[in-house]
C-alpha cells in the first residue's frame, strides 16, 4: 500500500523574493573582507568585480531572452542603466577607498546610511511615499548603525576611524542610493540579467579609468590577490549584486534599501573573526536593531 500523497505549500513569490534580497545582501556583506585580502588599488579591485562577474551575468541575460515572458528594454530604459553603471562605480570606489583608512565595520556601517537617501529619494523622484512601518524601520536602522559606529568616535571601540575614512564611506553610501533609485526605474523597463549585465560593463569602465588615473596597482601580485578579486566578482557581485537587482522588481526602492543594512552586520562579524576587529556591546545592540529593522521590512 503506497503513502498517501503529501501536498507541499509552495512558497510565497513575495518570501522568495524577499530571501532572495536577504541572501544577495550577505553576499555583498564579504565584499570589504575581500578588498581588504586583494594586493590591488580601490578602483582596480572594482575594475576586476566586474570583470569577474560579466561572464555570468551575460549568461543570465542570455536566458532571459530564451524565457516566455521577456521584458524587452524601452527607450527610457539605457539612461536609467548607465546612470546605475555610473553611480555604482562611485560606490565601489570610495567604499574600497574607504576600507584603506577606517575599519571594516566603520566603512560598511556608514557605507550603509544609503536607505536614508533611497527613502527620501524615492520619495521625491519616483513618488513612492513611505508607509509608517517603513519609517519607523528607517529610523530603527539607523539608530542600529549610529550604535555601532558611537565608540569608535568616542574612543571606546578598539579601533578608530579617520574622519577622511569615514568620510568616504558616507560619499559611498549616497553613491549606493543613487545607484538603487537607477536599479529601480530601470526595472519597470527592462528585465534583471540586461541591467546587471549593462550596468555593470558600464562600472568596469569607469572603474579601470580611475585605476589608471590614480596611479593604482591593477594587476594582482599573487595567489590571494586572484582568489580575492575573482570572489569579489562571482560572490559579491554576481551572486549579491544579482540577487538584489532581481528583487527589486519586486520590492519598492525604500523597502528594498532597508534590507540593505544588513550587509553591515554581516560585515562586522565576518571582520571580527578573520581580522580581530571585536565589536563592543554597544555595538552588539546596534546589531540587534539592524536585524529587528530587517523583520519590519519583511511585514511590511
Amino acid at each position: 500500500m503506497s503513502a498517501p500523497a503529501i501536498s507541499v505549500r509552495p512558497a510565497s513569490p513575495a518570501l522568495a523574493m524577499f530571501l532572495a534580497l536577504l541572501l544577495g545582501a550577505t553576499c555583498i556583506g564579504f565584499s570589504g573582507i575581500f578588498v581588504r585580502l586583494a594586493d590591488v588599488g580601490p578602483a582596480a579591485a572594482g575594475f576586476w568585480r566586474m570583470i569577474f562577474a560579466l561572464p555570468i551575468l551575460a549568461a543570465w541575460t542570455a536566458l532571459e531572452r530564451r524565457g516566455p515572458a521577456r521584458n524587452m528594454p524601452r527607450s527610457g530604459a539605457f539612461g536609467a542603466i548607465a546612470l546605475a553603471g555610473i553611480a555604482f562605480g562611485f560606490d565601489v570606489v570610495l567604499y574600497n577607498a574607504a576600507l584603506g583608512h577606517t575599519t571594516i565595520a566603520n566603512a560598511s556601517l556608514l557605507g550603509n546610511l544609503a536607505p536614508v537617501g533611497v527613502v527620501l529619494g524615492g520619495w521625491l523622484l519616483l513618488g513612492e511615499r513611505p508607509s509608517r512601518r517603513i519609517l519607523g524601520a528607517l529610523m530603527l536602522a539607523v539608530a542600529g548603525a549610529l550604535l555601532l559606529v558611537l565608540p569608535r568616535f568616542s574612543g571606546t571601540a578598539p579601533a578608530s576611524g579617520t574622519l577622511f575614512g569615514d568620510s568616504l564611506a558616507f560619499a559611498a553610501a549616497l553613491s549606493y542610493a543613487g545607484y538603487i533609485l537607477a536599479v529601480r526605474r530601470a526595472r519597470d523597463h527592462a528585465d534583471a540579467g540586461r541591467v546587471s549585465l549593462i550596468s555593470s560593463a558600464i562600472c568596469a569602465v569607469f572603474c579601470l579609468a580611475a585605476a589608471l588615473a590614480l596611479g593604482e596597482q591593477i594587476v594582482p601580485a599573487s595567489l590571494q590577490g586572484w582568489l580575492a578579486v575573482a570572489a569579489l566578482g562571482l560572490v559579491s557581485h554576481a551572486l549579491g549584486q544579482g540577487l538584489i537587482t532581481l528583487s527589486l522588481g519586486s520590492y519598492g526602492a525604500s523597502a528594498a534599501s532597508l534590507v540593505m543594512v544588513w550587509p553591515a552586520l554581516v560585515s562586522v562579524l565576518a571582520a571580527w573573526a578573520l581580522f580581530g576587529e571585536q565589536p563592543t556591546p554597544v555595538q552588539a545592540f546596534g546589531g540587534v536593531a539592524i536585524l529587528a529593522a530587517v523583520l519590519l521590512v519583511r511585514r511590511g
